[in-house]
C-alpha cells in the first residue's frame, strides 16, 4: 500500500480559480520550457520525479477546445494528469496522459528542453463517457495516449523503476484506489480503509502527499506548489513550521507543537520515530544506560551509525536490522534519540 496524505493536493494557484479560469502555478527555479495544447474544460497537473507539483486550468475561449500553457522545469522527468469538472467530486474524470515519440517508445514520464504543442487532447467530459473504470473512482484505468514528434519532448522508458507509479500501470499512485472503496486516494480522506483519517494515520509519516517519493527526498512535501524551503507549513496541517516539531522547514516528524520536546508528564500518541525506536530497546534500552555489552545510543549519532551499517557488514545482527529500514525512518528515530539526548541534558 502507498502511504497517502489526507489534505487536497489541488491547492495550488491555479486550482483556485475557476474551472478553465486560466492561471498557473509554478514553484521551480532554472530554466523552463512551456508546454501547450487545446482540450475540453480542464485542469491540467504535472507531477515530477523530484516531488515538485505544477498545475494550470485551460482558458475558456468560447469554443470546444480550451487552450492551455504549463510552464515545467526542463531537468526533470514529469508526469502529465487532465482532470475535467476538477471542482465535481461525483462527477470528476482523471486522466492520465502517456506519450509515445517518433521511435514509438511510451511512457508516462517525459521531460523538454523547448516550449512544445502537443496539439488537442479529446477527453471524457463526464463519467458515462469514459473509456474504462472498472473500480468506478472516476480515474480512467487506462492513460490517453499522445504521439509527440517534437525532439524537444523526450518520452522517458520507466517500465522498471517509476517512483511515482510502483506497479507501473501508468496511473500514478496518488490515482490510484489503494482501498477498493471506490474513491481514488487523491480524493479519500482514509486511503488504506483503517477507519483512520490519513491526516491522523501514522502510516502515512513517510509519503505526505502520497505522490510516491519520501519527504527527505520530496522538495514539495505537501503538493501545494511551494518548495519545502519556501512554505512554512511543509506538512499543511495549518500548524507553522517554526512551532510543528522541528523549525528545519524541511519535514515536520513531531507531533504538532511538541517542539520536538518531550514532558513526561503529559499523556500523547507516541510519535513514529519514537515507535520505531522502540525496537532498538531490547537491546540499547532507550536511557543513559544500555544494558552491558551494548552501545549508548544517547551519545551515538543514529542516523549516521544506522545508514554506514546499511551499507557495511561489521556487525551481521545490525547490519540486517539497519537494511529493515528506510532513510526517511532512520532520521525518524535519530530526531526522537536527539530529544532524549536533549532532555538528559545532552547526556
Amino acid at each position: 500500500m502507498k502511504i497517502k496524505y489526507a489534505i487536497p493536493i489541488m491547492v495550488s494557484t491555479a486550482v483556485l480559480l475557476a474551472a478553465c479560469g486560466g492561471g498557473s502555478n509554478v514553484a521551480s527555479s532554472g530554466a523552463t520550457y512551456n508546454l501547450k495544447g487545446k482540450v475540453p474544460g480542464t485542469l491540467i497537473e504535472a507531477f515530477c520525479e523530484d516531488g515538485s507539483y505544477y498545475s494550470v486550468n485551460s482558458d475558456n475561449n468560447g469554443t470546444t477546445q480550451h487552450p492551455f500553457s504549463l510552464a515545467l522545469p526542463q531537468d526533470l522527468s514529469c508526469r502529465l494528469v487532465m482532470t475535467t469538472n476538477e471542482n465535481d467530486i461525483v462527477n470528476k474524470v482523471v486522466t492520465p496522459i502517456t506519450f509515445t515519440d517518433k521511435n514509438g517508445v511510451t511512457s508516462i514520464a517525459f521531460t523538454g528542453t523547448e516550449d512544445t504543442d502537443i496539439g488537442y487532447v479529446d477527453l471524457a467530459l463526464n463519467r458515462d463517457d469514459m473509456t474504462l473504470d472498472v473500480q468506478g473512482d472516476g480515474v480512467e484505468d487506462e492513460p490517453k495516449e499522445v504521439v509527440i514528434i517534437d525532439p524537444s519532448i523526450e518520452v522517458i522508458d520507466k517500465a522498471n523503476n517509476d517512483p511515482l507509479d510502483d506497479d507501473n500501470d501508468g496511473i500514478i499512485d496518488i490515482y490510484e484506489d489503494d482501498d477498493g472503496d471506490g474513491i481514488n486516494n487523491h480524493d479519500d480522506d482514509d486511503d488504506d480503509n483503517d477507519g483512520v483519517k490519513d491526516i491522523n494515520d501514522s502510516d502515512y509519516d513517510n509519503d505526505r502527499d502520497g505522490d510516491g517519493i519520501d519527504n527527505i527526498n520530496d522538495i514539495d512535501d505537501d503538493n501545494d506548489g511551494l518548495k519545502d524551503n519556501d512554505d512554512d507549513d511543509d506538512d499543511n496541517d495549518g500548524i507553522k513550521d517554526d512551532v510543528d516539531g522541528d523549525s528545519d522547514h524541511d519535514d515536520d516528524y513531531d507531533s504538532d507543537n511538541t517542539n520536538g520536546s518531550i514532558d513526561p508528564t503529559v499523556v500523547t500518541t507516541p510519535t513514529a520515530g519514537r515507535l520505531l525506536a522502540s525496537q532498538c530497546a531490547q537491546c540499547h534500552r532507550t536511557d543513559a544506560n544500555p544494558n552491558k555489552g551494548f552501545e549508548d545510543l544517547l551519545s551515538e549519532s543514529i542516523y549516521g551509525e544506522l545508514t554506514e551499517m546499511k551499507i557495511e557488514n561489521k556487525w551481521e545482527l545490525m547490519h540486517f536490522q539497519a537494511k529493515g529500514y528506510s532513510d526517511a525512518q532512520i532520521r525518524l528515530m535519530d530526531e526522537y534519540f536527539n530529544t532524549l539526548s536533549s532532555n538528559n541534558g545532552g547526556n
